[in-house]
């Protein structure tokens, strides 16, 4: 488990546990609340492939001394990009964007004619 003295501004996570294993993420903010209590908050780099249906947030909520349990400390920049390469390709195909219907050229049978010599 890590402790809080290894948390700093630019150290590279992973959440091995909670809503989004897997996923890398940099230490964003420390600090102290209002009430005296020390977080952490976390930039979320990619989600691993086929693990989320929807896309979520890029940024964490304020996190407590005892989430750190839930996380592993990878290190540098370096050691984050060798992670972040060796993740699979998303299984999703990408579709090409559909033309919308005026740009297509091809009126639709059923539309009105705006002039009658057209």
């Amino acid at each position: 488990m890590m402790d809080r003295e290894e948390i700093a501004l630019g150290v590279y996570l992973r959440q091995t546990a909670g809503d989004r294993p897997g996923i890398i993420a940099v230490v964003h903010r420390v600090g102290t609340s209002l009430s005296g209590e020390w977080f952490f908050q976390l930039r979320y780099l990619g989600c691993p492939a086929g693990t989320r249906k929807r896309s979520g947030s890029e940024w964490s909520v304020n996190l407590r001394e005892t989430d750190l349990a839930h996380f592993d400390l990878i290190g540098p920049w370096i050691s984050a990009q060798a992670l972040l390469a060796s993740r699979p390709p998303s299984s999703k195909l990408r579709k090409d964007p559909a033309l919308l219907t005026w740009r297509r050229g091809t009126p639709h049978p059923d539309q009105l004619r705006m002039f009658d010599d057209c």
